[in-house]
């Protein structure tokens, strides 16, 4: 046997390639070693033995009960950098193999300085390589007496924490969690002896959720399981228990054959923010580095598939009330939001998500149900004005004010040509409402001119109505260009002597010109308090009932009151208050 054996390459520069360009960290060692031994054990027939590492700081030895290495073997696996034991002309090929044995026992030189091999295969003598930072290998006899691998890693002075028991202990725990092969540090098993995926006796779904709150941060407001026997790939979907974000990449936990490859993005489709999911696959190819997940044919089969079993069982939950309803309650916002671009979701949104309506909140399709057509305020202010008057009138009005809602309901609609829809405005109500006959209107004339000025501070006009319910006494009507303007005047009355230069250049280049149409109050002739606006002969008195009646109109419009007009609704208060303190006082001395 050879004494003495060098590398075909220069050891240093490969050393510096695989820490630099190939691993994240030196910590992948543990996880290199952990693979070979596996491999062998399981080409061996025994992955039930247990492999057991010792760490003290200085160094780390890993033996296995494997199927071992001949002197001719380990002379090809590691004189050759790239050759593997996992491939045919060897006898190793099986989709059971993880790794490649060169290359990741070679992974150890990121944190030792001298690496020995000790082996034996079954109808061979033992043998020892060694080989070192400096590029120097040796093989020797060896004196082994079973068959397996032993492999001792010294540490380099600088990568010592690395080889410590605490770190080694929880590096090793990590990539081997999902693997049922006993793995043993320092005499103490660092994987769980229960499976997520195995019979649900044993303890299977208390080990679930603490490996959601362990490895993902959440106690799991649902679990479900999810597979793909093209890439041999079975997992769990856990659902998150609050909102996610909608705009961050999510990542999900992947192992290759039992062993921890990381947090892979794509794995399930974007769409599916408010799961995240663990899998075992024995299809799926690692990277080189085996810290990655290859994009090919096969892994774009995974994610779609993934997705249809999602979707499956967000539809599901049609049939689960209790839990649909726990679910909404945190996301429903969140599938709002993206069903608008996201046509899986539209059948969800539309048959279990809850919109407010004037009738009540309930689900578009339950809408659909009672009325022919979905028509729907595109703000919320439209739709506080809209909702009641709507309702007395046996229409129905969607609010879809809140974010994403519109979208939502407009990508339903379009989904459905047969569906009927109508976005309602404001203005709607001037061609909905009942315009009061001739004799209201003459009877009003006085009344009405008497109202136009005293709103004419907030540049309002006044229109005559009829409509339910009667204790509405008026409505404050205002589109969006009425709105705007109205803003920008605000603006720009404050910028006399004002340093503002951004205001300053608005005004600059204000021209003057009135809206296309302003805010309109909508007196109700039906209401008691507005029939006696014609009977009053004090237009001082009835200027300070029609601000009254302004002010609650802006209050049900929830509209915020400008400076100006809190103060004229605060003159017309203190008349209104002054005239029934004189009627008291004066009732009071006859």
């Amino acid at each position: 046997m050879d004494d003495a054996r060098m590398f075909d390459v220069d050891l240093r520069a490969l050393i510096e390639v695989l820490g630099t360009n190939l691993y994240t960290g030196p910590g992948v060692y543990v996880r290199e070693l952990l693979q070979n031994a596996i491999d062998a054990q399981t080409v061996a027939g025994r992955p039930d033995e247990p492999i057991e590492i010792t760490a003290d700081g200085s160094d780390v030895v890993l033996a296995d009960h494997g199927v071992g290495m001949s002197a001719g073997t380990i002379a090809d696996l590691l004189g050759t950098i790239g050759a593997s034991s996992k491939r045919d002309p060897f006898g190793f090929g099986s989709t059971s193999q993880i790794g490649q044995f060169g290359v990741g026992l070679l992974s150890g030189f990121l944190v030792g300085d001298r690496i020995e091999v000790s082996s034996r295969a079954g109808g061979s003598e033992p043998v020892v390589w060694t080989g070192s930072s400096d590029g120097h290998v040796e093989m020797r006899a060896g004196e082994r007496a079973e068959t397996g691998t032993t492999v001792r890693i010294e540490a380099r002075g600088d990568a010592k924490m690395w080889l410590a028991p605490d770190r080694v202990r929880t590096l090793a725990a990590e990539y081997t969690g999902m693997h049922p092969t006993p793995v043993l540090v320092n005499g103490d098993r660092v994987n769980p002896g229960v499976g997520l995926f195995g019979d649900p006796s044993g303890g299977r779904d208390a080990a679930r959720v603490a490996f959601c709150q362990d490895e993902f941060g959440f106690t799991p407001l649902e679990m479900f399981e999810v597979d793909v026997p093209e890439a041999g790939l079975r997992g769990v979907a856990f659902v998150r228990p609050t909102g996610g974000d909608l705009v961050a990449r999510a990542v999900h936990r992947a192992y290759v054959k039992g062993l921890l490859v990381g947090d892979v993005p794509g794995l399930v489709p974007e769409w599916a923010y408010f799961v995240r999911v663990v899998v075992d696959a024995t299809g799926l190819k690692p990277t080189a580095s085996r810290e990655g997940i290859v994009h090919d044919d096969l892994f774009d089969v995974v994610a779609a598939s993934l997705g249809d079993q999602i979707q499956a069982w967000l539809t599901g939950l049609g049939a689960r009330p209790a839990l649909r309803e726990r679910f909404l309650a945190v996301h429903e916002q969140g599938v709002k939001a993206l069903a608008a671009h996201r046509p899986e979701l539209l059948g969800f949104v539309d048959k279990h998500c809850v919109f407010e309506t004037n009738v009540g909140p309930m689900p578009l399709a339950t809408f659909r149900a009672r009325f022919d057509t979905i028509r729907y305020a595109g703000s919320i202010d439209d739709y506080r004005v809209l909702a009641d008057v709507l309702a007395g009138r046996g229409i129905g009005l969607v609010n879809a004010g809140h974010a994403f809602e519109t979208a939502a309901i407009r990508a339903i609609v379009a989904a459905d040509p047969s569906m009927r829809c109508e976005p309602i405005g404001q203005q709607f109500l001037l061609s909905a409402l009942t315009m009061p006959s001739r004799e209201v209107r003459a009877e009003f004339d006085g009344a009405v001119h008497v109202a136009r000025r005293a709103v004419s501070p907030f540049q309002c006009e006044v229109t005559l109505r009829a409509f339910e319910p009667e204790s509405v006494s008026g409505l404050l009507l205002t589109d969006d260009t009425a709105q705007i303007a109205q803003d920008r005047s605000e603006m720009l009355s404050q910028t006399a002597g004002e340093p503002d230069a951004w205001l300053a250049a608005l005004s600059a280049i204000d021209d003057g010109e009135a809206a296309p149409t302003r805010p309109s109050l909508v007196l109700n002739v039906t209401n008691p308090l507005v029939a006696r606006l014609p009977t009053l002969a004090d237009d001082v008195v009835a200027g300070a009932l029609v601000r009254a009646i302004y002010s609650q109109a802006m209050l049900r419009a929830r509209r915020s009151v400008r400076v100006a007009a809190a103060s004229e609704l605060d003159s017309a208060i203190t008349l209104l208050a002054d005239l029934a303190t004189r009627d008291r006082i004066e009732g009071t001395s006859e």
